[in-house]
């Protein structure tokens, strides 16, 4: 599965554009400014209908216009065109001409891996971040999963508002009889993940950074079963009525990322979080192929910041021809990068979003 055609209307700075891609490596490169993630965040949005810039997914539409529309043909055993058009006040997406009901229908249709500058929190930052993370990768690949933690995350928030509002414990019963069952899905589903993961994970790791060990650890709470949660939750009522929120469940796993037997958010340097970004990145790409037998694009945003040029090489020994794959970057340098590879799609953006080259 590949994009083949994109166009794009009236999405931030770009009122038009235009373009086929190789369904190997696309290089986008120019100067900050002229576009180059926009084309990625439009190529993501034909994905799960939304930027992967959350701090401004509400403002893509190019300011005093009208509509915004995106449109991709997509060549894999069947042929997609799949099409996002918004409004001022109303969005709708179609595949093949055929209106998509809800956003979740479109997952999994045209699936994207991103990575973005704002992923280093992922590295960098606190649990819920890494939470969020293996809850997407899970919710793209699995529909049970992404059902069944919508259902838990929406009892779990009901549940806090009962105890944020003193409420007294036969009043809360009601959720907590609900969530065990919910709970054990949710465990069962990311111990099975983790453990088919790590193995990607470990196998480009090591094509990378051979002399240095990295690992993921999960630890989810132990119980024994759904019983010994419902108890968990009745015996913890009194302190998390004080606290206001739920203290026990699948929403407090720990995820623990580690370079060495450091955690990488501690000491690790930018480089070196950024190297153990794109191995994540890399492997999910891996293991969503796998279990949807469907192939990601993948879409690797100012790849090359924060490396030096012999990393910058190092990890594109991970970029396997057979995905197809965006780069931006703004360095032209890095075209002598790719001197091994067996086909790559240069395009050069100007300001004003004019194509200058492509080869």
């Amino acid at each position: 599965m590949f994009l083949k055609y994109l166009e794009i209307k009236n999405i931030r700075s770009i009122s038009s554009y235009q373009m086929e891609f190789s369904n190997g490596v696309n290089l986008i490169y120019g100067e900050n400014g002229v576009g180059k993630t926009t084309i990625l965040e439009a190529i993501h949005t034909l994905s799960i209908s939304k930027s992967f810039r959350s701090g401004y997914r509400k403002n893509i539409q190019k300011i005093d216009t009208e509509v915004m529309s995106i449109v991709g043909h997509v060549s894999g055993k069947v042929e997609k065109k799949i099409t996002y058009r918004k409004t001022l006040l109303q969005k709708k997406i179609k595949i093949n001409e055929v209106v998509v009901e809800k956003n979740s229908d479109l997952i999994g249709v045209f699936p994207s891996i991103v990575l973005s500058p704002e992923d280093i929190d992922i590295v960098s930052g606190g649990n819920s971040a890494r939470l969020t993370y293996v809850n997407k990768i899970l919710s793209i690949s699995n529909k049970d999963y992404l059902h069944t933690l919508t259902r838990y995350s929406k009892i779990i928030k009901l549940r806090n508002r009962c105890l944020g509002t003193n409420r007294p414990y036969n009043e809360v019963v009601v959720w907590d009889e609900q969530l065990p069952v919910l709970a054990e899905k949710i465990w069962q589903y990311r111990i099975d993940f983790f453990e088919q993961f790590n193995v990607y994970f470990k196998e480009f790791w090591k094509k990378i950074i051979p002399s240095e060990l990295a690992r993921i650890e999960h630890k989810p709470p132990k119980h024994e079963n759904q019983k010994s949660l419902l108890l968990d939750l009745k015996s913890r009522f009194e302190k998390d009525k004080i606290r206001g929120i739920t203290s026990v469940g699948p929403h407090k796993d720990k995820i623990n990322f580690y370079f060495g037997n450091i955690d990488i958010k501690d000491q690790a340097s930018q480089g070196e979080k950024k190297i153990f970004l794109v191995v994540l990145k890399v492997a999910e790409v891996k293991y969503l192929h796998k279990i949807t037998n469907k192939k990601p694009v993948l879409l690797l945003d100012d790849l090359f910041a924060k490396l030096d040029s012999s990393r910058g090489k190092k990890i594109l020994q991970l970029i396997d021809n057979k995905y197809q794959t965006f780069i931006t970057t703004t360095d032209n340098s890095v075209e002598s990068y790719f001197n091994n590879f067996e086909k790559v799609n240069f395009i050069k953006l100007k300001k004003n979003n004019e194509l200058c080259s492509v080869a």
